[in-house]
Formats: structure tokens, sequence, C-alpha cells
């Protein structure tokens, strides 16, 4: 039976929470990195269904809320929300945990998260803490995978927070009834974790470093997945392939690709975790 542990760390930016699942590696942890998107009971219920569903006792799994989402703490501070401070959190949080060896899988804005990540075990030159492999869903390597967040980045804080609540409206009103849950989920965050986090992973995006800055860094397995439905659509996918990276795609999926077809999903991933293990 897989030992589940839901857990609070106290990081520089606030409360971080975060879950473990305890499978039988116990040496190489996977650290889940989520992207933009609410984190609720329901997306940790999904995930420990999943694991199970699809046989991943085999691995052990960190699963944080990052600060501003979740159960998380939720400040009313820009530099709190940049993906470089997100990344210490989680490297504080891996040292707490005494994790020694680490696979991350970074969905889309946990990219640059697991970036920022990956440059502080480098910078520190801790040797504790060995990065066996990256798995990058769709994460954002440059300004055209911004689609959702340049829409949000685009105002400044004050005119975007005075139109949250229509700004989610909207939404709802476009969506299937059976979505209207996820951007409720949206106002439940407020407008500040929402807001700072799209403004950094903008800035970041159209700096066109973030791809050159992760080859510098990697000296482990790197692959980079995008939903099928998505193929063609993001101009990250062309850079990484003009790298002669790996590029592998998810069939019958899109940008949701754990969700979509989370069989298909978790068959790929394990192949990959194999490999870095």
């Amino acid at each position: 039976m897989t030992e589940i542990k839901h857990k609070t760390f106290q990081s520089k930016g606030g409360k971080l929470v975060y879950h473990i699942l305890i499978g039988l590696n116990k040496e190489v942890v996977i650290l889940y990195i989520h992207g933009l998107a609410p984190i609720s009971s329901l997306f940790i219920k999904r995930f420990i269904d999943q694991y199970h569903d699809f046989s991943l006792s085999e691995y052990s799994f960190i699963i944080p809320n990052l600060i501003g989402f979740g159960d998380s703490e939720k400040p009313d501070n820009l530099d709190i929300y940049i993906m470089e401070n997100q990344g210490q959190y989680l490297y504080d949080l891996l040292l707490s945990e005494d994790i020694h060896k680490v696979i991350i899988i970074a969905m889309s804005m946990g990219g640059p998260v697991a970036i920022s990540l990956i440059d502080k075990i480098r910078n520190e030159k801790n040797e504790k803490i060995e990065v066996k492999g990256l798995i990058y869903l769709e994460g954002n390597l440059d300004k055209n995978d911004t689609f959702f967040s340049s829409r949000i980045a685009k105002y400044p804080f004050k005119q975007f927070k005075e139109q949250f609540d229509s700004w989610i409206n909207d939404f709802i009103s476009r969506s299937k009834p059976e979505n209207a849950g996820f951007w409720e989920g949206f106002r439940s965050m407020g407008p500040y974790p929402i807001w700072g986090s799209a403004y950094d992973i903008v800035i970041l995006s159209e700096s066109n470093q973030l791809l050159p800055r992760l080859q510098e860094l990697s000296d482990f397995p790197m692959y980079f997945v995008f939903g099928e439905r998505n193929k063609g659509r993001f101009s990250s996918e062309s850079l990484v392939e003009e790298a002669n990276l790996p590029v592998i795609y998810i069939p019958k999926a899109g940008h949701a690709m754990r969700d979509d077809n989370p069989e298909g999903f978790w068959k790929i991933i394990k192949n990959i975790v194999k490999n870095c293990i």
C-alpha cells in the first residue's frame, strides 16, 4: 500500500503545501511541478487515483502547491511569484526532505520554475541533489507559448484586479458547464498570484533565453512532451526540434494531456522515467 503524506513547508515565500506519494523506489523521487491553473483537492485526488490506476507505485512523487496556488500561502507581493523564487522554494523543500536524486516533470508554467530549480542546484554546487532527468510538458520556452499569460500580463495589476471578477465570469459564460468549477478555482486564488505569475512568465518567455539556459545547465536526459492535438501550435516545438532534442507526443491529447489521455500519458512517462533512472 502506497504511503501518502500531506505536509507543509515554511518557505521564504510563505507556507508551501505538498503531498508525498511514497512508492517502492525511494531513492529517486519524481517532482511534479504544475502550471498556471487552480490546484484543488480534486487535482490531488485525480493524481492519486491515476497513481493507483496506472501502476505507478514503483515510484515516489512530491507534488507541491507552488506559492499562490492550492492551499499554499498567497501573499500580495510580486517578487514572491517570479519563477526564480518559486524555484528557490522548491530547492529548499528538496533539501528539507533530504532528496538526493530527482526526476522533474514540469507542466507549462512549471517549465521555467524547473529551470530555476536546476539552476539553484547547479549554482549552489550542492552535491547532495542530482537531477536524473527532466520531462518538459509543453513548458514555456518563448513568447508564443504565452497564449493565456499574455492576456493577463498586458494589464497593470490595478486594472486586472478591477476586472478580475468580470474576467472570470466571461470565461465561465464561454465554457462548457462542466468547466465552470475550473474557472471558479481561479476566483478562489484571487488576482495577485495569477497576475504575478503571468507577468514573470511573459518576461522570461520573451527573453528567448529559457532553452539556451536549460541546455547550458543540463547534463541529464531531457524530453519535451506535447499533446498530439497541439502539434505545430507552439513555436517552442520547432525550437526544440532545431536543437536536436527529443520531442514526444501524447496521442489523443491537448495541453491537459494527463487528463485528456491518462493511460497514454502515463505509459509514455513511465518509459521515459525508466530511461532516466
